[in-house]
């Protein structure tokens, strides 16, 4: 059988949110993919917490807005009397309201279901001409230098095999814990099986006797039975039992046993119990690879780390990764950057994988050891993920190489001071004053970021952009956006600038009314005043002039100019 030619450029194994946000990333900077699943469209919820920086990678990549028509804030959760089940002995709150900020405009969990979250992707990746194949499976792959060959699998109307092997230049999977993309590369997945820890898991429909106000919980760490609503009111809501009493096989062998287990725990005759949507006999696995790819293959999300769903890092991490490697794989295929970028996304995600790890497995031991609520630190809402140890970044202000400014990886940003490999903060309400047109409107940082350019910030003197945009003129146009930000209160010689044509080279002017942005990033404001926010919305330099720009371009761009 003889390949097809590099049309898709990339293979993507695994249609679920992990491999649509890889997908839709790569599509957005021009480059041409197929994602193929050897399942059919995911049933079930299943991770339906969304993290606040996850949030912040929908709004850069433009699907926030469906995101958002249809999910909702978490719920209460309620603890009920036993015997009896139906009076709260206890109401509380697993994770907070905060109020968001100007910096931080999305500072809570937004609940939505993986299959949901799926479809919204899937619709997106539509729009850019690109279908998932389901029911079409990847069987084997070897790599040659310029390409891979993949052959796959997919089921004809009769049920039969049709193999085909097509040549692309990248393949990742995104296929799961199980993943063939990564045992056939055969990177290490050490870790262990929690024995200790069985729950049965899965959706069922319930038609009475409880409301979609809370997450509903019964028993003590004997025995628990959790029952959370759907974030949409279709009467499906997701079990969850646990405890050492328990009979996990016999519960999880169908509808009627799950339904006895249930009503045994709860004390509850009054729920009504529908259709059984599906079920898992569940042990955590805790484990990860020991890098995140080989060559001309890589993998993501739960091909490269699984872990217990305590803390709801799971599908967060794994869209992260794909945040992450879409925009250098992109550059790359696209002759931008030297290949060796690439070895930046191992770089860059293992330290923190390694870390979240570390943070839900503690987690998780206080749920089932010590019978403890699954409250959550800050750290689980992953802004303050950073990767301030990575060797593609360029910080004037500091010494990243040293202990003290590397800290956690997972962990919050130390006194609000802000370093390259940290999360580049949002600004609203900035006044446009030139933008190549005549325009009166405002803009935002985070409408600025997005997954196929960078963004060149600079704060401080006229003299200073020109000679920044002088600098990225000779680099091709579509990889910088570059923006001139006035202070509030702007002197005479900027309000001057402020008030003429636009500026040669720089693509927007803007004024921070309001001063989010001065404040945001008021701790750069020395004489290190500009700002490179990379693809992912993560800070990638901080320097003063040509000299410590032209440092991380020619790292990151080394093969352009």
């Amino acid at each position: 059988m003889s390949p097809t030619l590099i049309s898709p450029t990339v293979l993507i194994v695994g249609a679920g949110p992990v491999g649509s946000v890889l997908a839709l990333t790569l599509l957005k900077n021009g480059i041409n993919v197929r994602i193929v699943d050897k399942e059919g469209p995911q049933v079930g919820q299943k991770g339906l917490g969304i993290q606040p920086r996850t949030l912040e990678m929908h709004r850069f990549l433009g699907t926030l807005p469906d995101i958002l028509s249809i999910a909702k804030k978490m719920p209460i959760c309620t603890l009920y009397k036993l015997p009896g089940g139906t009076e709260p002995l206890r109401i509380f709150e697993l994770d907070p309201y905060e109020e968001p900020t100007p910096d931080t405009p999305y500072l809570n969990l937004t609940m939505l279901g993986q299959h949901r979250q799926q479809s919204i992707l899937h619709r997106h990746l539509e729009k850019h001409g690109c279908k998932v194949e389901f029911f079409s499976e990847l069987r084997s792959f070897e790599q040659f230098d310029g390409h891979v060959l993949a052959t796959l699998v997919t089921k004809d109307s009769n049920g039969q095999d049709i193999p085909e092997i097509i040549k692309v230049s990248y393949l990742v999977g995104t296929d799961g814990a199980h993943s063939t993309v990564r045992k056939a590369l055969g990177l290490t997945f050490l870790g262990d099986v929690r024995d200790d820890v069985n729950m049965v898991v899965g959706d069922i429909e319930i038609h009475g006797g409880l409301d979609h106000k809370s997450w509903h919980n019964w028993g003590e760490i004997s025995s628990k039975s959790q029952l959370v609503p759907s974030e949409v009111d279709d009467n499906v809501f997701t079990f969850i039992i646990s405890g050492k009493e328990i009979d996990h096989a016999k519960t999880a062998s169908g509808r009627d046993e799950l339904v006895k287990t249930i009503t045994s725990i709860t004390d509850r005759k009054d729920i009504e119990f529908g259709k059984l949507v599906w079920i898992s006999n569940y042990r955590p696995s805790i484990r990860m690879v020991n890098k995140f790819g080989d060559g001309r293959v890589f993998v993501a999300g739960d091909a490269a780390h699984v872990h217990s769903p305590a803390g709801g890092q799971g599908t967060n991490s794994g869209v992260q990764d794909s945040f992450n490697l879409g925009w250098k794989l992109a550059l790359v295929l696209k002759g931008f950057s030297p290949p060796s970028l690439l070895e930046t996304y191992t770089e860059e995600r293992l330290p923190v994988i390694a870390a979240m790890l570390n943070k839900s497995t503690l987690l998780l031991n206080q749920y089932f050891r010590d019978g403890k609520d699954w409250k959550r630190g800050k750290e689980f809402k992953q802004l303050g993920v950073n990767y301030r140890g990575s060797s593609a970044l360029v910080d004037e202000t500091v010494d990243l190489t040293k202990d003290r400014i590397q800290l956690d990886p997972y962990g919050i940003t130390l006194n609000g001071v802000i370093h390259a490999g940290d999360r580049a903060p949002e600004a609203p309400g900035l006044q446009v004053l030139h933008s190549g047109e005549s325009s009166t409107a405002t803009a935002s940082l985070f409408d600025l970021f997005k997954p196929d350019h960078h963004t060149v910030l600079i704060f401080g003197s006229v003299s200073n952009f020109k000679e920044i945009a002088s600098e990225l003129s000779a680099y091709p146009k579509t990889l910088f956006k570059t923006v001139f930000i006035f202070p509030a209160l702007t002197t005479s010689e900027s309000e001057q600038s402020a008030s003429g044509t636009q500026p040669s080279g720089v693509d927007l002017v803007l004024r921070d009314s309001n001063g989010h942005a001065y404040r945001a990033y008021s701790s750069l404001l020395g004489s290190c005043n500009i700002v490179i926010v990379r693809p992912d919305g993560v800070v990638g330099a901080i320097v003063g002039g040509v000299a410590g720009l032209r440092r991380y371009v020619d790292g990151v761009f080394a093969t352009v100019k």
